[in-house]
């Protein structure tokens, strides 16, 4: 009868070592295949898609300073549109709405909303230019996997 029960315990060990070992393996392999974060403090820390295309060092060279002017003006772009939207919101919630001037901030929430979109495709130009053929094929399928995740691997959580 002892043995009976030492054999269940050691029987029950096994299985759940081996969930803890297969958990821990499945978790490695997942995190392995996703971007590394680039080096800075934690909130400027953000996934860049040119991490896993193995650029030259001279490819990062030309790609940093761009992504960084990228992003900056990303961030002007949407602290724009932040504070139409706080507008937008302010007029929607007046007594005595002003269709006129709902209107008038709609379009400029559009036209900034352009300026946007025209700032996003002249960078994947200048990134596309910098890639050789092989890295530009990854860069693509990157772009085409990640257009419907939300956030966007391209875009941090705070633009």
């Amino acid at each position: 009868m002892q043995n009976r029960w030492l054999v269940m315990i050691l029987v029950l060990s096994l299985a759940m070592n081996t969930a803890v070992l297969a958990t821990v393996g499945y978790s490695y392999s997942h995190n392995k295949h996703q971007p590394a974060a680039t080096s800075g403090t934690p909130h400027e820390m953000r996934h860049h898609f040119y991490d896993v295309l193995g650029l030259t060092p001279a490819q990062m060279t030309k790609m940093t300073p761009m992504a960084d002017a990228f992003h900056h003006r990303l961030k002007i772009l949407h602290a724009t549109m932040n504070a139409k939207k706080d507008a937008m919101i302010h007029f929607l919630a007046t007594q005595n709405v002003d269709r006129v001037r709902i209107e008038a901030l709609r379009k400029e929430m559009a036209a900034v909303q352009g300026k946007i979109e025209k700032t996003v495709i002249a960078h994947l130009l200048d990134v596309k230019a910098i890639l050789d053929p092989g890295q530009r094929e990854r860069f693509f399928g990157l772009l085409r996997k990640n257009m419907h995740q939300e956030p966007g691997m391209f875009i941090g959580p705070e633009e």
